[in-house]
């Protein structure tokens, strides 16, 4: 029972914007309510992200919805195979789904704690952050899991670097973590305000989304800095296109964001109840939507 409350308070603090450190963050009085999508929390949603767009250009072209896979519990981030085949994670299932390439559903690995991150090595083993349970999984192509690494504090968002290490944003003590091959741990930097979501651009710079309202960088230096404040509130989800333009969930607006390198933002799809992750493959982008349960793919072209 006192892990079931824990877990149902964990996902509350998901959702729900961060009470303890809102002043500090710059982002106003916010209530935490347990209805989360109540009438009186989307109308100051939808106040912020008006804030949060002054920044745009008027008439944003919105990317086209080509597609919409559903029946997911809590999906937080995807991963695409060599094979084309997508893998999700089920937050509120402990579970990770694939649905091949022909868009056949099945259950890849289960008995997990709150699986968040998930990233392929060049091998095609799948890395699972384990958020509960504060360990990385690495999972064979058999859908056979070990722990990868231990001792973790609340892993979120996963990716790999150009070297091939593991990138892990560390949510209980503000880190991003790099893990070699042989699962030696490094503190990239400690510097951070919540961080959910890093990614690595084609420089050597990384990127984090930071549920505290910002996008932070840190350049080859280790130096960091404020990239972006055109968020509401960013989510897990963050990623760099074919054509090298970020692109990060806006878990407070509902939308997904394409990040210019001056910081500005502007809104390439909305009204995504809950919008969580994405992930950029190919001409396809791929967006995670807790409040309905779904997938959203939409077209980069």
């Amino acid at each position: 029972m006192m892990k079931r409350l824990a877990k149902i308070t964990v996902l509350l603090g998901l959702l729900g914007s961060l009470v303890a450190c809102t002043n500090d963050m710059g982002l106003g009085d916010v209530e935490l309510s347990t209805k989360v999508y109540s009438k009186k929390k989307k109308t100051k949603k939808v106040k912020k992200v008006k804030k949060a767009k002054k920044g745009n250009q008027k008439g944003d072209q919105k990317l086209k919805l080509i597609k919409k896979y559903t029946g997911f519990s809590s999906p937080t981030a995807m991963a695409i195979d060599k094979e084309n085949n997508l893998y999700v994670s089920n937050w509120g299932g402990d579970s990770v789904t694939k649905i091949s390439s022909n868009g056949e559903k099945s259950k890849f690995v289960t008995g997990m704690s709150s699986p968040a991150g998930l990233a392929f090595d060049k091998s095609g083993n799948l890395y699972v952050s384990d958020y509960s349970a504060d360990v990385i999984l690495k999972v064979d192509k058999n859908g056979k899991k070990t722990t990868f690494a231990n001792n973790l504090s609340t892993p979120t968002g996963i990716s790999f670097d150009k070297a091939g290490n593991l990138l892990v944003t560390n949510r209980g003590s503000d880190e991003i973590v790099s893990i070699d091959p042989q699962g030696k741990k490094t503190i990239v930097s400690n510097k951070m305000q919540t961080p959910v979501g890093v990614v690595e651009d084609s420089q050597g710079n990384f990127f984090v989304t930071n549920y505290g309202g910002s996008v932070l960088k840190i350049d080859t230096n280790k130096q960091v800095s404020v990239f972006s404040k055109g968020f509401a509130r960013p989510g897990v989800g963050i990623d760099i296109t074919a054509k090298g333009e970020i692109i990060a969930a806006d878990n407070g607006g509902d939308c997904v964001r394409r990040i210019a390198k001056d910081g500005s933002t502007k809104v390439i799809a909305d009204k995504i109840g809950g919008c969580v992750g994405v992930r950029a493959h190919n001409d396809q982008l791929y967006v995670s939507s807790w409040s309905d349960g779904a997938v959203y793919v939409y077209s980069l072209n």
